[in-house]
């Protein structure tokens, strides 16, 4: 009953205002009702003592004193330039960058790149300061 048009002429009730109210608060109770979640028995469940928890036990080999270990750890290669295009300038987006220009002989160095368009390259310098110049005079982009 809640959004749809109901008559009272099936009703027993007088046809009075306060009688149909009645009526229909309580069809309405009865709708309501009825769409209710029905309640589900939910069992507690036991908690665990942290206390009583045992972290695990991890055997660790050491070298003895005086023996050479052939285990050197190794530091990770650095990482190869990889060169940027309007394509992928997103994809290093908040990485430094090196900006190669025709003509100019050193490289401007970029904070970061936050644009790059047919007609622009859209940069943020060592300054902080930002700097766009025109696509057609960038020869390449490195990251650094």
């Amino acid at each position: 009953m809640t959004k749809t048009r109901f008559s009272h002429a099936q009703c027993e009730h007088p046809s009075t205002k306060a009688a149909r109210a009645k009526c229909r608060k309580e069809m309405r109770g009865e709708a309501v009702a009825a769409s209710a979640p029905k309640p589900v028995a939910v069992t507690p469940t036991k908690k665990k003592d942290p206390r009583k928890v045992a972290a695990p036990v991890v055997a660790v080999e050491t070298p003895a004193e005086g023996v050479a270990s052939d285990d050197t750890p190794e530091t990770a290669p650095a990482a190869e330039p990889t060169e940027i295009t309007p394509d992928t300038w997103r994809d290093h987006k908040d990485k430094a960058a090196s900006v190669y220009i025709n003509g100019v002989a050193e490289p401007f160095a970029a904070q970061c790149i936050t644009g790059w368009s047919i007609k622009f390259l859209q940069f943020t310098d060592s300054e902080g300061k930002r700097q766009r110049i025109p696509a057609s005079t960038v020869e390449r982009v490195l990251t650094v």
